[in-house]
Parts: C-alpha cells; structure tokens; sequence
C-alpha cells in the first residue's frame, strides 16, 4: 500500500485552498486535489471578476434559515475583521463600497495569485485534473480514488463546492462524496439567480433596469420580498433583489407549491399614494397621449408593457383615462403579479441552497460528528448567504477552522 499522507483536502477553491494554508502550521504533510486544470476557477468570477469576499455587515441574519447558534459559533463576533486582516497580511489591501469589502485592486486575479503563492510558500503539495471519484473510511484511514490514482489519508476535508456554477468544478460530485462517506445531503437547489416568469410581456421589457420591490407568495402567503434595482429580462427578472428571494422561489416551486411572484414599479409607495401620484399626472400632462402617461416615472420600455397590461388605449390623451383605468394602473404599477416558472439552472446560480446537513458537523472544528478524521468547508454545506460577500466569507471561515483543526489532529 502507498504511504499514508497526513491530511487530503478535496476542493481547491476558496475554502480549500484557505484550509491548506491553515493547516500547513501544524502539518507539512498536505495534499490539495483539484478537479479543474487550476485552481480558484470559481474565486475568479466572485463579484463580477472584482471578489466581493466578505461585508462590513456580518451576522448570522446574513445567512439564510440557517441555524443561528451554529452560524455564530463558526463565525464568532469578529470573522470580516479577521478575514480583512489576514488578507492585509498576503498584501490584499481593503476597498470598501457601500458595507461590501473587495481587494483595493478589484480583481479576483490578485486574491487567487496571492493564495497560490502562499500554497507554494507552504509547501502543499497541489494536485490539479485530479477529479476524485470515491471516498470512503476504512479502518483508520481514509481511501481516496482519483480518474489515475488512489491516495491514502488519516484526515480528509471535503471542500468540493456546491452544485452552482459547474463549469467552475462546483459540479454536485463533492455531494456523492458526501454521501459515499456516510453523511446525509439536503437537496442542493439553485440560489442567488434570476427568477423565470410565466408571462408574454417579458420579451418587450427585456433589458430594462429600474428600481422595484419584488415578492414571493406561497399558496397565496408572503413568504418574503425585497427592494432594490431590477434587471428585467426576457425570461423574467434579475437583479440583487431577485437574487435574494430566488432561493425560496427555488424550495416553494421544488415543493410543488403555488408561487407567485408580486413587483412593484414605486418602492415605498402604497396604492392609495400612487394613485393621488397618477390623478395628479394626469392634470399635469393631460394633453400628452396615454403612451406617454408614464414618461420620465418609468424605462420607455417598461411605460409601454405597464400602460398595454391597464388597457388604456395608448392613442386618447391623458386627460381621458378614467379614474377605474387610473385604479387598474396603480394596481399594476404597485403589485404586478405572474407565476413564478422557476428560477435560473445550476449553470446560472452563484450559489445552493442545500447540501450537507449541517447537524452532522462540529462549528468549532468543522469535523463531523460521527466520522472522526472527516472535516466538511465552504459551500458544500447547507448554509447559503445573501448577496455581499457572505458565502465567500464562510468559505475562508470554515475552511480556515476545519484547516487549523485537522493539521493540529
């Protein structure tokens, strides 16, 4: 049999390759096996290329139903400023925008070069296209089969990413491994993506980009919403807004409930002060075609859909819409309603909801439970974040603690 290696940590995105590093303090027997042909491919597309990695704003509220105790204890009161200074430390100096923390150069480029040469410093021994094909625990030891080889571990971390963004290497395979291991898996379903709409007016608005409030109701209940600019597509609609609720636009739909979604074109404004908004408008511009009734309030595009969907006709002047045409436009304007008809595919996702059952792990070691030597980082587990630098800051979190634990096992 091969000689037995220290610890083997599967995954060389963020939380892998932070877990190697970490470990390498304690430990100088360390193998980092990574599907892809480099490492980081993933990191480099955080933030739209610039690596939004952790937020000024950080608690466990940030963390979508995600159990609190469990949340704190890895992160503790303090992880976006540990995080900032470690990267400090490497030479990643800070920018921040509006609470969100990025590298002062704004490219994910500078965090991945300087994590591989702080891989290399630490003498890791980084193994790329090396795609793990099982995992098991056998006597006191770990067996690890790759495409061309079978390594042997005492100490195995499992940081192959969740099921978002394939291309990448988070292909879903670290679940198998999960699974083939002995520990039980929620199902991973897309997170932080577009919301798809069972609506024909959507390819007339596409590509508009104005503020709104877009909202989820579950058989008929509001489960949740969120305000912010909206990117109208031809599918339906994007956006951090859309981002944020998309997760549960994904559970509602996968548990094969009624999901509708609710966008209003005046964030903050109620039905009753949009329509004195719109009477006023209309004594204002009354001259003006219907057509142009909602120019310079709203995108010329999106006017058009919104005045088509009251069935004003666009040619009489504004004067003449009625008061029961200007209720029907407020309404429309203020809760636009259609079925949700699913969200964005693991290829569009940055993230999943789902993944391995967080119960099952240790948060102050990131070691399971009942498979002593098995450590578990970063976007494998059932743990997903808003928007603004939350799951990258869980994976350098946990997979720093599950890296100083297993080195020092």
């Amino acid at each position: 049999m091969k000689p037995m290696i220290d610890l083997v940590i599967i995954g060389g995105g963020a939380a892998g390759m932070t877990a190697a590093v970490a470990a390498s303090s304690f430990c100088q027997d360390i193998v980092l096996l990574e599907g892809k042909d480099r490492v980081g491919k993933k990191l480099l597309a955080t933030g739209n290329g610039r690596c939004n990695y952790t937020n000024r704003i950080l608690d466990h509220r940030c963390y979508y139903d995600a159990d609190a105790q469990f949340t704190d204890a890895v992160l503790g009161s303090d992880a976006n400023e540990r995080l900032i200074a470690w990267m400090s430390s490497m030479g990643i100096e800070s920018k921040i925008i509006d609470d969100r923390v990025y590298p002062h150069s704004e490219q994910a480029s500078s965090v991945l070069d300087v994590l591989r040469m702080k891989l290399d410093s630490c003498h890791v021994h980084v193994k790329t296209n090396a795609k793990v094909q099982s995992l098991k625990k056998t006597d006191h030891m770990f067996e690890i089969q790759t495409l061309d080889d079978i390594l042997y571990a005492r100490k195995v971390i499992l940081a192959a990413g969740s099921k978002a963004a394939p291309k990448t290497g988070s292909d879903g395979s670290g679940y198998v491994l999960a699974r083939q291991a002995g520990l039980s898996v929620i199902q991973p379903l897309p997170a932080l993506t577009g919301i798809k709409l069972d609506a024909p007016y959507c390819k007339s608005w596409n590509g508009v980009r104005c503020d709104g409030t877009i909202a989820v109701m579950k058989d008929g209940r509001l489960i949740c919403s969120d305000t912010g600019q909206l990117q109208l597509t031809s599918y339906g609609v994007s956006g951090i807004p859309a981002f944020q609720i998309s997760r549960y636009v994904s559970k509602a739909l996968n548990d094969q409930s009624e999901v509708m979604i609710s966008i209003s074109f005046l964030p903050g404004e109620d039905s009753k002060s949009a329509f004195s908004m719109l009477k006023k408008r209309r004594e204002q511009i009354c001259s003006y075609r219907a057509a142009d009734f909602l120019l310079g309030l709203l995108p010329k595009n999106l006017a058009v859909v919104l005045i088509k969907l009251s069935g004003v006709d666009r040619h009489v002047p504004v004067g003449q819409i009625s008061d029961d045409q200007l209720h029907k436009l407020t309404d429309i304007l203020t809760g636009l309603t259609a079925y949700a008809a699913g969200t964005g595919s693991f290829d569009q996702a940055q993230t999943c909801t789902g993944g391995v059952d967080i119960k099952q792990i240790n948060p102050q070691t990131m070691e399971c439970r009942q498979i002593s030597g098995l450590y578990v980082a970063g976007e494998i587990m059932d743990v997903d974040g808003m928007c603004g630098g939350y799951n990258l800051q869980w994976a350098f979190s946990t997979g720093a603690k599950a890296g100083r634990a297993a080195g020092r096992a």
